[in-house]
Parts: C-alpha cells; structure tokens; sequence
C-alpha cells in the first residue's frame, strides 16, 4: 500500500470508460493522456493501469514495500532522499518518503507506481468523477492498494524526453460549414490565450472572434479535444470530464496526442492551432507511443 501524507488535489484516473457515454456517463481518465501513458510505461505498468492525477501540490506519500515510481506532468519536481529528474523511473525503499511539488504554471503531474493503484473498478474503469459520486478526490490518511509490482531497483533511471509546446495539432470539425473562411483561417492562424475559467471539463480561450454562422444545429455527440464555439466567437477546448453531448458548433478537434499541450497550458499563456488531416493526427499518436518502447 502506498500512504497519503500530503494530498493537495488529486483523484485515481485509468484510461476512463468509454463504453458508457451512451448512458450520459462522461469518459474522465487523465487530462494529459500522454503523461499519464509515460508514467506507467516508466514503471512497467500496462496502459490500462491506474495512476494518481494531481492537479492541487504538494503530494507527499510513503510506501510499504519497495517500488519503482514516476513522475510525469510539465514542470514537475520531485523529491526521495535528493531532487531526482521528472519524467524518469526512481527506485523508492519502504517507508521512503516522496515529495511531489512544482511550479505555478504546474497544472497536471501524474505519478504512477510499478503495479498501479488497485482501486475499485465502476464501469469498467477505475477513473474518478467526483460530480457524479464515482470515486472521490484522495485525502490524507488514504491507503492505497497497489497491484504487484513489475519493476524493480535495477531498472530504475529510465527517462522519457517530452516538451510542452504552443503549438496544438487539430483537424477540421464537424460544423466547418458553419464558419466562413474567414474565421476558419483566424481559428488556424492566431494565437489564442488560455483564461482562468478552466477545469477537467474544458478550458475556454480568448481571442480572435470565430462566431459561427446564425442558426441552430442538432446536439450532437462530443469527444474529449472538441472545440465548440458559442456564438461570442470565443472557442472551448473540451478535455477528460466533457459532457457526453452538445450543441455549439465544432470547428475543430485537437488530436488525443496534443491534448496534454492544452490542458497543461496556464492561464494567460498563449497557444495556436495548427491545421492536420486525419493520416497525420494518427501518426503523431504513433511517434509518441513509439517514444515509450525503450521506458
């Protein structure tokens, strides 16, 4: 069992639970699917395993037993015995204890332990939604169990190299249509700026205005990286806790592998959007999971 001593803001997120949007049950699983990824993979960890999201440090925790541990997330710090590097698996003794801190623009740190958080599994998944009562946000004192482990003091040291750039890839949306070229080429073209008004649900950005077109449209089914446009013409980037359906039209969709490049941007920091097709969304899914073959 690993031990909360410190417990900030943070809940238990696997890969979600896709089979239940049908139900109006939202998908959650990690805003920065690729840290999360990193982290297991760091430790050895099946992509399905369970990591701790936290959004609220410091964390700081103790173990029962020996375990490789890691730390993902932008701008992460984090301390067992000395500092030791982020994005890198640490070999961490029984009764250690792990600080985890970072900086102000810190948004999203991951960390994942060899055997992954055994929580109880609702609806196939073990992802918190604290809105709807699945799961809750950790406390300190919390026990957690943890699956048995797959890595041990040897294979501590592994790294994995990721930057958090401005630039987000996204595809064309389903309601191009309803933009005239103009706005469509602004939303391409300019930055955005991230605002405070932001969480797991979605973040809204400000800037150039990319009002849709007068009318109404059909709700319709949304998935996480949406970008719905009110009429205001101010853009909302859906991310992991989004609602199942909605009726703002989509001008684009952020690719599931530059997701983390949204969420993890702070309030008052610029973004832009760059303009793919669907051969190179997947292929920049690909590069990143072939970047944690050697983890």
């Amino acid at each position: 069992m690993i031990h909360i001593e410190v417990a900030g803001f943070a809940t238990i997120q696997d890969r979600g639970r896709i089979a239940h949007q049908r139900d109006a049950v939202p998908v959650s699983g990690p805003a920065d699917p690729f840290a999360h990824a990193a982290a297991n993979a760091l430790v050895g960890n099946a992509p399905r395993d369970a990591t701790i999201e936290i959004v609220g440090l410091p964390f700081v925790f103790t173990s029962d037993d020996a375990r490789v541990v890691a730390v993902t997330g932008r701008d992460v710090r984090v301390t067992v015995r000395d500092r030791v590097p982020s994005w890198t698996s640490v070999f961490v003794r029984s009764g250690e204890r792990v600080t985890i801190d970072g900086a102000a623009r810190t948004r999203y740190a991951y960390l994942a332990v060899s055997g992954g958080v055994a929580s109880d599994v609702i609806l196939g998944s073990r992802s918190a939604y604290p809105r709807a009562g699945i799961g809750r946000a950790l406390q300190r004192g919390d026990a957690l169990r943890l699956g048995q482990a797959r890595r041990s003091a040897e294979d501590a040291g592994h790294r994995v190299q990721f930057e958090y750039g401005d630039v987000v890839r996204a595809m064309p949306g389903p309601h191009l249509d309803r933009f005239d070229d103009g706005a469509v080429a602004r939303f391409f073209a300019e930055p955005f700026v991230m605002t405070a008004h932001g969480d797991r649900q979605g973040v809204r950005l400000e800037g150039p205005s990319i009002a849709p077109r007068s009318g109404e449209i059909l709700t319709c089914g949304v998935v996480a990286g949406a970008v719905q446009v009110p009429r205001g013409g101010q853009p909302i980037v859906l991310l992991a806790d989004h609602q199942t359906t909605g009726g703002y039209p989509i001008v684009a969709t952020v690719c599931e592998a530059d997701l983390g490049l949204v969420a993890q941007r702070a309030p008052g920091e610029s973004l832009r959007f760059y303009r793919v097709e669907r051969d190179e969304a997947l292929e920049r899914g690909r590069a990143l999971r072939r970047s944690l073959d050697s983890a």
